[in-house]
């Protein structure tokens, strides 16, 4: 069961959801299935088209037109971009992917439509893997604050939201979709997992983009491609990560610390909730 808030549900009004999470973690997948109901949108890192240098969307771009929900975007100022494109779109959801506290805060105060949060956490063991083929080396303590700081944030701010495990996700997808509609006030549609029917707008490129994007480069671009309409559960980690980083990562004393804050246990197939 993913952990969730005790607030009531207002399915009437309209709803940005913001996602948190570290990098490499499986946001981009959860936003994407999240986007694909027929009242919600996918937005992407939205944060990115604000920047000195801004990434605008990444289908149009490729595809060489106008994009028709972010074309305007340079004339819009950031804090009325989810009003604007719910406007556009018609939708009731919006799915920001944006992933950080510094984005989120900045509509804590918004009237408009209700804000809603959904906190993702993916196996370490997994984010060691993602930031091994970028020949980075996984700092176990930043990723450790970096959660901790979320869900301060979260209930200092007394935020609506929900904690889900990338496992949940890629194992339970229907029940872990389904519970995350119905929080948002819609109906679970099956045909939301198959997110690469339908075309999505937003800034960021990645390997889950790899079902709709075509010019990308990452380390993942082999995996992706041949994975890229399917649905899958990403263990690569088991036989990429070695058992030195393994060994580190599982017998950090902070590390057990932050599995028991958080109810959570390592497993085979990644992090999973305690007693389960």
């Amino acid at each position: 069961m993913q952990e969730q808030s005790n607030h009531p549900e207002t399915p009437a009004k309209k709803t940005v959801v913001f996602i948190l999470s570290a990098d490499f973690s499986g946001s981009t997948y959860l936003a994407l299935t999240l986007g694909s109901h027929s009242q919600a949108a996918y937005v992407g890192e939205l944060y990115k088209m604000f920047l000195d240098d801004p990434i605008p969307c990444r289908l149009c771009e490729e595809r060489g037109r106008q994009c028709e929900i972010f074309g305007d975007v340079a004339t819009t100022r950031s804090e009325n971009i989810h009003h604007l494109v719910l406007e556009k779109t018609q939708k009731r959801v919006l799915v920001d992917n944006s992933k950080t506290i510094s984005w989120s805060q900045r509509f804590l105060s918004e009237i408009r439509f209700q804000r809603k949060y959904i906190q993702l956490i993916r196996d370490p063991r997994g984010i060691a893997f993602s930031m091994q083929l970028r020949h980075q080396q996984m700092d176990i303590s930043s990723w450790i604050k970096q959660n901790c700081d979320f869900r301060e944030f979260l209930q200092e701010n007394q935020c609506d939201h929900r904690v889900i495990t990338y496992n949940e996700l890629a194992e339970e997808t229907d029940k872990t979709l389904t519970e995350s509609c119905h929080w948002l006030g819609l109906s679970f549609e099956p045909g939301q997992k198959q997110y690469w029917n339908f075309e999505h707008h937003g800034p960021g490129r990645n390997g889950a983009t790899a079902a709709f994007l075509e010019n990308y480069i990452s380390p993942d671009k082999q995996f992706y491609d041949k994975a890229k309409t399917s649905q899958f559960h990403d263990l690569r980690w088991k036989e990429g990560v070695d058992a030195r980083t393994t060994e580190m990562i599982m017998s950090d004393s902070r590390m057990k610390n932050f599995l028991t804050d958080f109810h959570l246990d390592f497993s085979e197939t990644g992090l999973t909730r305690k007693g389960q």
